[in-house]
C-alpha cells in the first residue's frame, strides 16, 4: 500500500516538472503563430483591352479565276498562261521581266499632237487637258453614237462578260455632242493616267467609284452624278432612257478651266508616228474580233488609207457627221482579264456556265502583252509595254524598237489573251 502511494507521488512530481518545462520553453520562443484561415485560389483577371483605331487599308478587290473564253486564239499565242496576282491598284510590271526597250521613248515635236501625230490648225488646243469620256455600246446606243470620229483615241474594252464600252480621248478636236455617256469601269483606273486626262462619266457602282476617287487622279474627275451642269440630257433620242446623256467639249473644258485642271498634259503615252508605212508587216485588208455580244470588224479602204468599222455585221455610223466610224490605226492590245466579285448590274452575282455575267472585269494593262497594229493595209506584230504606272506606254517590235503609227486617230481594241482575232490578207 505504501509502495503505491510512493509511486503516485513520484508520477505527480514528474508531471509537474514536464508542465513547468513546457511553459518555460513557450515563454522563451514567443507566442505561437496563428494558423491562417484557408482562402480560395484567386481567379485570373481578364486583361484590359484598350481600343485603338485600325489603320486605313485600301481594300483589294477579291477575284475569281481568270475569265474563260469559249474560242481559242487563232493568230497570237500568249507567251505564258500565268496571270499576275490581281489587285485593284496594281501598277507594277506583270510577272517576269519586261521586254528590253531599244532606245528612249519617241520625242514629241512642238505643235504636233502627242496622240495623233498631226498638226492642228490652232496649236493652242494642244495645251488643254485631255478628257477621257465613257461611252456606252449596248444595242440601243449603237444608233445614237455621236462624236466618235472627233476623238483622238477610242479604247474599246469588255465590261462584265458580254458587253463592251468605250473610253474616248478628246484633245485636238472639239465635239458638240459626245455620247451616250454611261458609267465607268475598272479599266478607267488605268486609262486616265496613260493619257493624263480628266475622266468624265455618268456614275458607277460604289466599289469602282471608290477606286477612282482614291486614285492618283481622284481630284480630276467629272462625274455627272456630282456635276450635272457639265452634261446635258436629250430626251428626244428615244429608246432606253439611260442612253440620253451627252456632253459638249466646250462645256467640259470650261469646267476644267474653272477648276484649274485645264493644263497641258504630261501623259505616259509615248508613240512614234510616220507618214510612210514601216518596213515589214504582213498584208491585211480586214480584221475580225469575236467579242461575245457584238462582233467587231475593220476593213481597209485603200482609196482613203483608213480603216472602216463594223459592229454586229453593220456599218458603225457616227450620228454627228453621218459618216462611218473610221481610224488611221487599229491597235489590238491583249491583256489578262480577271473577273472580280464586284457586281455591276443588280445586287447578286449571276452565274452562267461557270462565269459571272454581271461581275466587273479587271483588265491588267500593266507589264506587257501581245500587240497587233494595223495601218496602211498591213499588220505589224509586237508588244505593248508599260513597266510601271507612270512609265511610257509604248508599242514595240520583237527587238524593242518602237512601231510607228500613221498620223491620225487610233482605235484600241483591248481583248482577253485568248479571244479569237482573225486577220484577212
Amino acid at each position: 500500500m505504501n509502495s503505491h502511494r510512493r509511486y503516485a507521488a513520484f508520477a505527480a512530481v514528474i508531471l509537474v516538472l514536464l508542465v513547468s518545462l513546457t511553459l518555460f520553453v513557450s515563454g522563451c520562443s514567443g507566442p505561437a503563430a496563428a494558423t491562417p484561415t484557408p482562402t480560395k485560389t484567386p481567379q485570373p483577371q481578364k486583361p484590359v483591352v484598350v481600343a485603338t483605331a485600325l489603320p486605313t487599308v485600301e481594300p483589294v478587290i477579291p477575284t475569281q479565276a481568270p475569265e474563260p473564253t469559249a474560242m481559242p486564239e487563232a493568230t497570237v499565242t500568249p507567251e505564258s498562261t500565268a496571270t499576275p496576282e490581281p489587285t485593284a491598284t496594281a501598277t507594277a510590271a506583270a510577272a517576269g521581266p519586261v521586254t528590253t526597250l531599244a532606245g528612249p521613248a519617241p520625242t514629241r515635236a512642238p505643235g504636233v499632237s502627242i496622240f495623233t501625230g498631226l498638226q492642228p490648225a490652232d496649236p493652242a488646243v494642244l495645251n488643254r487637258r485631255p478628257f477621257a469620256i465613257k461611252i456606252t455600246n449596248d444595242a440601243d446606243a449603237q444608233t445614237k453614237h455621236s462624236g466618235l470620229n472627233k476623238a483622238d483615241i477610242v479604247v474599246e474594252s469588255r465590261v462584265e462578260y458580254s458587253e463592251t464600252r468605250f473610253t474616248a480621248i478628246y484633245q485636238s478636236q472639239d465635239a458638240a455632242r459626245i455620247g451616250p455617256i454611261r458609267s465607268a469601269r475598272l479599266i478607267d483606273v488605268e486609262l486616265p493616267v496613260v493619257f493624263d486626262a480628266v475622266l468624265a462619266f455618268s456614275g458607277g457602282v460604289e466599289p469602282v467609284r471608290q477606286k477612282l476617287y482614291n486614285s492618283d487622279f481622284g481630284d480630276h474627275i467629272l462625274e455627272q452624278a456630282r456635276n450635272g451642269a457639265s452634261f446635258y440630257r436629250d430626251m428626244t433620242v428615244g429608246g432606253l432612257s439611260w442612253n440620253t446623256l451627252f456632253a459638249n467639249t466646250a462645256t467640259l473644258w470650261s469646267t476644267a478651266t474653272q477648276r484649274g485642271w485645264n493644263t497641258a498634259p504630261d501623259p505616259s503615252a509615248a508613240w512614234g508616228f510616220s507618214e510612210a508605212a514601216p518596213a515589214g508587216g504582213s498584208s491585211a485588208n480586214r480584221i475580225d474580233l469575236s467579242y461575245p455580244r457584238f462582233k467587231v470588224g475593220w476593213s481597209y479602204d485603200g482609196a482613203t488609207g483608213r480603216w472602216l468599222r463594223w459592229t454586229g455585221g453593220q456599218a458603225h455610223m457616227d450620228q454627228s457627221d453621218g459618216k462611218q466610224v473610221s481610224a488611221a490605226n487599229v491597235v489590238v492590245l491583249r491583256a489578262a482579264h480577271v473577273v472580280t466579285l464586284i457586281v455591276e448590274d443588280g445586287t447578286e452575282r449571276r452565274i452562267t456556265n461557270g462565269v459571272c455575267i454581271n461581275c466587273s472585269i479587271e483588265i491588267q494593262l500593266w507589264g506587257e502583252g501581245p500587240l497587233q497594229i494595223l495601218r496602211d493595209g498591213k499588220v505589224y506584230t509586237g508588244k505593248w509595254v508599260r513597266a510601271d504606272r507612270h512609265a511610257p506606254f509604248r508599242f514595240v517590235d520583237a527587238r524593242g524598237q518602237d512601231i510607228p503609227l500613221k498620223p491620225g486617230n487610233t482605235w484600241w481594241q483591248v481583248t482577253p489573251l485568248d479571244l479569237k482575232v482573225t486577220v484577212t490578207p
